[in-house]
Parts: C-alpha cells; structure tokens; sequence
C-alpha cells in the first residue's frame, strides 16, 4: 500500500518543519489515497496540518472520505470561513454522516454555517427517520419534463451536470413534479435533437419512498443492479437519488453489524481503533454475561446425572467433543440461514422447507458424525456399549443442532426482530444444554445406569 510507504516519510517532514516537502508528496496522490493518509495519522495536529495542505481542488473530495471523528477533529482546528466553504461544498449525503454523528451542540454550530438552501436541505434530510433512505438522499439529480425537446434536455444537461452527483439518468417529471420516467445520458445523445423525452423515456421507474428502511433499499438496488436509486415522497414526487456509494457503505455496516452479533458483540458504532476502551468492554461483556448465566444450566444438568457420572467416569471423557461437534453444526446451520435472509436467498415466508432442509442435512451429517464418535470411543475405551451411546448421541445431537439454528433465526425474522441475534454462541450454549442431556439419557438406558 502506498499509505504505508509515504506515511513515514510524512512523519519525518513534519517534525523537521519540512512543510514545502509534505506539499509535494501529497499533491500528486488521488483524494482516497490522501484521505487514508490523514486517518493513519495519530495526532490531530498531524491530521489538520495535511488537510491544510492538500490542493483546493482535492480538498472537499478529501474531506468527504474521511471518517466522522477525523471530520470533527480537522473542523475544530480550521476557521469559520473555511468550514462554511466546506459545508456548503460537501454533497449532502456526506454532509448528513457527519451530522448523525456529531454532537447536538455542534451540528447546531455547524448548521449556522450553511447558506439558506444548504441548511433547508440538511434539516429536511435529518427529518427522517435514523434507518431510513431518507438519510441517504441527494437532491443533486437531473431532472427533466416530459414535453420537452433532447436538444432542450441536452442543454440542461450540460449547465447543471458538472454540479450534479448521479448524471448517468436524468428523471422525467410531470409539471406537478411527480415521477413518470426516467431516460439515460446514452439515450439522450442518440436521440434526435427534437424527439420529444416523453417518446423516448422509460416508464418503468424502480423507487423506493423516503420513509424505507435503508438496508431494504440496498437489497432492492442490489437486486436490480441499478446504479441510483430515485426517492419519492408518499405524492411520488422525487425527492433525490441515492448512489451505489452510498448502498456499498449501508451493505458493508449492515454484513459488519452482523458478523458482531453473530458472534455475540452488541455491535460498535465507532472504527475499529477509534473506539474507547470501556464501549468496548462493556459491549463485548454484556453477551458474555448472559450466556455465563444461560450456560450454568448445564451444570445443573451435570449434576442431575452425577450418579450415573459416578458410576462410569468414563461418560464424562467425551463431553467435550460430543457438545463441540453439536455447537459447531448448530452454528453453521444458523450463520447459513442468518445470511441467506440477508441476502435474500431465504424467504421467511419458506420457514418449514428451511426447516426440513437443514434438518435433512442434520441426519446425513449425523450419520457420519455418529460412525466417528463410535470409532472414537471404541478405540479410547474399546466399550461397546459406552461408544454406541457416544455415536448415537453424536448423532441425535447434530440433528437437533442443525434444526435448532435453522429454527430461530426463522422465528426472530417472523417476529420482525434481527435474525443475527441468534449468535454463533447463542446457538452453541443451548446445544451444549440440551447435547448433555440427551447423551446422558441415552447412556442410562444402553449402560443401565439409572
């Protein structure tokens, strides 16, 4: 990575007041690599003596690809005139991520700076609700009339497009500025000058209303590899586009924001390394401590049994891979069926043939998983009655597992709750539960310990 080449050498300038050298290092780069280049800074001084720095014509475009917390760190630094010009420069969708994550106080502060259309804009989209698509909007969009000329459309084209954040469709409305079509940049330029747009638009719009939840908009625009979205009100009148950017970065939170509760970690608003220590510990500790709670039943299921542990010790030897297999395929079975609702491959409404299926799966696995556990155990003890009760609970085990986490992520997404809240641990912690208690059940009866 270039970042890692140049950061360095950045550093060093810096500390020998070599400015005019720090200039010339990160005139040349692209406004991503330099805005990396200001997030693997440590020091705020560091941070805004870059920004400073950078070229004007990158400065924005830097700016934009910053996280929030590097955002407000470089805006307390800099004048009032230089935040206003930023502000009002930033597209809008960027400019609403750093007001989610700014302080009331200061978005207050940083609201005061835009021009009246700017701050109309801003408060409009913080309007809705936190979730929503709504918050991703722009209303930088090219937007035409239906009775109007390709000559005129082209014409508007070229004075508003170099402002405009998604010129690749412009949008057909009607005079009461309700959407009704939509026609390429392509089409616009093959087209003869005085075809009307209404004869050569689209009609078959995909949108979505601004109150939709952001994550089903990813999935719809994903769906029909779009490259915007357009966004109209509850009177189909077009509010703004959402861009693939946009809908990569909602996809990437949203698998992250899963990959944390499938592993039983309340899932962190903040970066990695910007995150405080205490945030961290209590989030990672809250799921730890309910499943310590959940998982001492089994210790009350072990003492249920102490007799028939007392009578064979042996039983205990191959606990630990008997309630291991359990989890880990029970923890499969619900990361694949959590995924698949993610992505859309799984229906909730095809809750039992999900069921059947990784039930299925359960069996087969079970099967081989069985032949194992009773070679295993025959070959450790060399007793058959003691491995068949090892392979037959192996067996019965995997299935219930499979079933188990087929079964509730299914029933939270019925009840509209976050399948990924069924967590690999989760999952592990009630096949542990419920692993012991058959195994020993079936023991009782094969080695008649009861």
């Amino acid at each position: 990575m270039i970042e890692r080449i140049i950061i360095p050498e950045i550093i060093r300038a810096i500390k020998e007041k070599r400015i005019e050298e720090v200039k010339s290092i990160i005139a040349p780069l692209y406004p991503e690599d330099i805005a990396t280049i200001v997030l693997d800074l440590s020091s705020p001084y560091e941070k805004v003596l870059v920004f400073r720095l950078i070229p004007a014509e990158k400065a924005i475009e830097v700016f934009e690809n910053l996280e929030p917390e590097s955002q407000k760190d470089i805006l307390s630094f800099l004048s009032d005139e230089k935040v206003r010009e930023i502000l009002n420069e930033m597209a809008p969708d960027e400019r609403t991520e750093l007001f989610e994550e700014a302080p009331a106080e200061l978005v207050k502060r940083l609201l005061s700076f835009l021009s009246p259309e700017q701050r109309k804009i801003a408060v409009e989209i913080l309007g809705y609700p936190e979730d929503s698509v709504g918050r991703l909007v722009t209303p930088e969009f090219v937007q035409l009339y239906d009775d109007i000329t390709v000559r005129d459309a082209l014409e508007h084209v070229r004075a508003v497009g170099l402002d405009t954040e998604a010129v690749y469709y412009c949008y057909v409305l009607d005079r009461t500025k309700i959407l009704i079509g939509f026609v390429s940049l392509k089409s616009l330029v093959l087209s003869s000058p005085e075809t009307k747009i209404k004869d050569i638009m689209n009609r078959e719009v995909i949108k979505v209303n601004v109150y939709t939840d952001r994550e089903e908009a990813a999935q719809i625009f994903k769906k029909y590899d779009l490259l915007a979205l357009p966004v109209v009100d509850k009177n189909d009148k077009l509010i703004g586009v959402v861009t693939f950017d946009d809908f990569v970065d909602v996809l990437e939170e949203e698998a992250t924001e899963d990959f944390e509760k499938i592993a039983a970690v309340v899932p962190v608003d903040k970066p990695y390394m910007e995150a405080g220590l205490f945030e961290v510990v209590w989030k990672r500790s809250f799921w730890l401590f309910f499943l310590l709670v959940f998982e001492s039943i089994s210790g009350f299921v072990l003492q249920h049994y102490s007799a028939s542990i007392s009578r064979m010790v042996a039983l205990t030897f191959f606990l630990p891979i008997l309630i291991a297999t359990g989890g880990n395929a029970g923890t499969q079975s619900a990361t694949v069926v959590i995924r698949g609702l993610a992505t859309g491959q799984i229906k909730p409404f095809g809750f039992f043939k999900v069921i059947i299926r990784e039930a299925s799966f359960g069996i087969f696995i079970g099967v081989i998983m069985a032949v194992c556990g009773l070679l295993r155990a025959l070959f450790q003890q060399g007793n058959w009655l003691l491995s068949v009760s090892v392979g037959i609970s192996m067996g019965l085990t995997i299935v219930m597992a499979t079933t188990i986490g087929a079964f509730l992520p299914l029933v939270f997404k019925k009840f509209r709750l976050d399948p990924a809240l069924m967590s690999g641990p989760l999952i592990t912690t009630i096949v542990d539960v419920v692993g012991i208690a058959v195994y020993f059940e079936i023991a009782n009866t094969l080695l008649a310990l009861g």
